[in-house]
């Protein structure tokens, strides 16, 4: 798996949101023991998850990611990575979408777990938007067709 073409659809969807750099180690031991770079994600191999120092805690926290890099490399194979930004996106937006109604469900609209999810859904619909324009989706079709009216049943 080429991490560089995950790390570029990673940063262009903002999956996590909040990092503005992505690493790859190969195991949880190869992490910076000291001055670990601030909004800098690590991927960690071995354990398929992304970790992130937390300087308050001081101490290493994995960091929630919507999709593996698994599912990035899926789609950069299958589209390229303009196009990956697209699928991933939409991805992210299903599942982002399914923790909505779930936390609705849980205790109600005005709960903060849910205000959150439905800022973090209007942002990455919001990115969506914003991408759809530069990069025609895969199954865009169609088109606006003018037509007489038909004659059924003798017409008028």
């Amino acid at each position: 798996m080429a991490f560089d073409d995950v790390k570029k659809v990673r940063l262009g969807v903002a999956d996590p949101v909040g990092f503005n750099d992505f690493a790859c180690v190969a195991d949880a031991g190869a992490l910076p023991a000291e001055n670990a770079p601030p909004q800098t994600a690590y991927s960690v191999r071995s354990l398929k998850v992304y970790k992130a120092y937390d300087e308050t805690a001081g101490e290493w926290q994995t960091v929630p990611t919507e999709l593996s890099d698994e599912r990035i490399q899926f789609f950069v194979d299958a589209y390229g990575a303009d196009k990956a930004r697209w699928h991933c996106l939409k991805a992210i937006l299903v599942s982002v979408g399914r923790k909505l109604g779930l936390a609705k469900l849980k205790s109600g609209a005005d709960e903060m777990t849910f205000l959150k999810l439905q800022d973090l859904y209007a942002f990455y619909k919001n990115l969506l938007d914003d991408i759809m324009e530069a990069i025609d989706p895969p199954m865009a079709a169609g088109a606006w067709l003018r037509t007489g009216q038909p004659d059924i049943g003798g017409g008028m």
